[in-house]
């Protein structure tokens, strides 16, 4: 990748990445739908692994998978790449099309997307929750104990195994 600048974005995510490998657990999505339409309006969209910065790209993923071209493309954010509306929402924040529409509204809210460093909307009802390390750090210290009394736990354990 030289001469290419890495996002906020891309760094957030591989930390996210490094974060849930290292502490081996996975993010949580909690919470349910508020209908507040949201999810629908100002979204990224990815293909091929990227997200799309270019009208080029978009143009060609509609023609490769038409069901694309619900889409409007509504401006940029400020990493350059493209944002976008999905058409098919309503005037009551509901789907025109909810029961044809695509895989990656199916799977709102994804964890792909906050291991892609994206985040949901201040006013989504979901969120993610994931273990962070000072979550870790201070589980470990309270289960701490000295040796001797680590020791001693033990043999009381024992004990009553052997009564």
């Amino acid at each position: 990748m030289p001469g290419r600048v890495l996002s906020p974005m891309f760094w957030r995510g591989l930390f996210r990445r490094f974060r849930s490998t290292v502490l081996r657990s996975e993010v949580r999505i909690v919470g349910r739908c508020r209908c507040c339409g949201n999810c629908c309006r100002e979204i990224m969209i990815r293909c091929d692994g990227r997200w799309i910065s270019s009208r080029r790209r978009f143009t060609r993923l509609c023609r490769d998978e038409p069901d694309y071209e619900r889409f409007e493309i509504t401006g940029r954010d400020e990493e350059n790449r493209l944002m976008f509306s999905c058409t098919f929402l309503g005037r009551d924040n509901f789907c025109k099309d909810y029961d044809f529409r695509l895989p990656m509204c199916r799977a709102y809210p994804s964890k792909i997307l906050y291991y892609q460093g994206g985040d949901l909307g201040a006013d989504c009802g979901f969120s993610y929750k994931a273990k962070r390390f000072r979550d870790a750090w201070k589980r470990r210290k309270q289960g701490t104990l000295p040796f001797s009394q680590t020791l001693e736990q033990a043999r009381r354990t024992q004990d009553r195994k052997d009564s």
